[in-house]
């Protein structure tokens, strides 16, 4: 009977299933008990190296609400600092220097106002290329962008 004549009948065949010899699943069970036992062996040894730090995220680092209106306070001169690198050798690492101001306060942002957490990191990204591109312009506009919503974090969020 073909395929379409079966499912027309209502006659199913069980498909055929490869059956793998039972020696060949023994030896597979016993490579994978071992894999276990390893693994086990290995988690449970009394070594004393030291174990593997887990990366925390900025948006997951908190601090002191004094510590982001410094860090607000400062970021635009350290941004005016990059625009001013542009077309210099010094300008990948001025820019990463707003990165990392940013990234040492940004949790603490995010958890107390995430609609200007939220348009903060709107404008970062497009800085941070403008600065890399060399338009000076665009990145002096975005900015001032920022520098008025870091004034309105202050101003809603005082420490």
């Amino acid at each position: 009977m073909r395929h379409r004549d079966r499912a027309l009948s209502g006659v199913y065949e069980r498909p055929l299933v490869h059956r793998t010899p039972s020696s060949a699943r023994r030896s597979a069970c016993a490579v994978g008990l071992a894999l276990v036992a390893l693994v086990v062996t290995t988690s449970c040894s009394d070594d004393k190296s030291p174990t593997p730090t887990s990366i925390v995220s900025p948006e997951d680092i908190k601090v002191d609400p004094a510590v982001v209106t410094a860090g607000m306070t400062k970021l635009p001169t350290t941004i005016a600092t990059a625009i001013s690198a542009i077309g210099t050798a010094d300008v990948d690492a001025k820019v990463s220097a707003i990165e990392q101001e940013w990234a040492s306060f940004e949790g603490t942002v995010r958890d107390t106002d995430q609609d200007l957490y939220l348009a903060i990191e709107d404008q970062l990204d497009p800085l941070q290329e403008q600065i890399k591109n060399g338009d000076t312009a665009k990145a002096t506009a975005t900015a001032a962008k920022m520098s008025d919503l870091f004034d309105q974090y202050k101003t809603k969020h005082p420490s």
